[in-house]
């Protein structure tokens, strides 16, 4: 199914990777299960903030959540949003507000919407 964003929604494509935490935890499963908890409470939330400071015209800020948020998403994999990120991250810094950075900023909303329910049903409820 293809959203008007040509975003995949689909409930068996997998939109992030554990390779790089499960290795920071050394297995440890119950640490990696944490950090999904970390994930799932933290990007949401700064996504949130990206949304809010776009749509205050505050740029430098979107900016800068942008290149926060962008680590976090590189650390899970999510190579989905990398080119996106770097684009949020160049649009926002040259201050240039319009469709194209709406159109990446709504992309990012939903496809960590998308991961966030993943880890959820995947992980933190098996």
């Amino acid at each position: 199914m293809q959203t008007e964003n040509n975003i995949i929604s689909t409930e068996t494509e997998k939109l992030y990777d554990l390779c790089m935490i499960e290795k920071f935890c050394r297995g440890n499963q119950e640490q990696v299960k944490k950090m999904l908890q970390v994930f799932i409470s933290n990007v949401p939330a700064s996504v949130e903030e990206i949304k809010s400071a776009y749509s205050q015209g505050n740029l430098p800020e979107v900016k800068k959540l942008a290149h926060r948020i962008k680590s976090t998403l590189s650390y899970y994999a999510v190579v989905k949003m990398e080119k996106d990120m770097r684009q949020i991250e160049v649009l926002a810094g040259e201050g240039a507000a319009g469709i194209e950075l709406e159109q990446k900023i709504d992309k990012l909303d939903k496809i960590t919407s998308q991961i966030v329910t993943q880890m959820t049903r995947n992980y933190l409820y098996q």
